[in-house]
């Protein structure tokens, strides 16, 4: 195995390799290792890949806490919980809706009945002599010629 250099290592670059890739230089990406143990080598870096170790070693330690087995069928009722109840709220408020544009469709109806019929809903009536509609007398001077058949 041929390991490239990919160029002189400074101090900067190489205790930012070493945050990042830990310790251990055969962990590091193949083109950085080469100038990475040479400037090891050069000037005398040991103590930076031993803090990078020391860390290593600590981050080994940590241990997930395991998972409980019921977690998925519990993910999976409160998906389809929350799925039945947007559908509700998608499906039901539409017929919620419908219920109310037809409550104030039968309101403005009447209100239009009350306001343009007020004979119909009064006890007064009105003598008319043919020529009176829902919306008003449509006048004297108009002649209503009716034919005969």
């Amino acid at each position: 195995m041929v390991e490239h250099i990919a160029g002189p290592m400074s101090s900067e670059r190489f205790a930012k390799m070493a945050d990042a890739y830990g310790g251990d230089i055969s962990r590091w990406p193949q083109a950085e290792r080469a100038a990475a143990r040479e400037y090891t080598a050069q000037n005398n870096a040991y103590d930076v890949l031993d803090r990078a170790a020391d860390l290593d070693a600590l981050l080994d330690t940590y241990t997930l806490k395991p998972i409980p087995l019921r977690l998925g069928s519990q993910i999976v009722g409160q998906l389809s919980r929350r799925s039945r109840i947007r559908n509700w709220f998608r499906f039901g408020s539409a017929g919620i809706g419908l219920v109310g544009v037809g409550l104030a469709g039968a309101f403005a109806g009447s209100v239009a009945i009350a306001v343009l019929a007020p004979s119909l809903t009064s006890e007064t009536t009105v003598v008319s002599e043919g020529t009176s509609t829902m919306f008003g007398d449509i006048g004297s001077d108009v002649t209503i010629t009716q034919e005969s058949q």
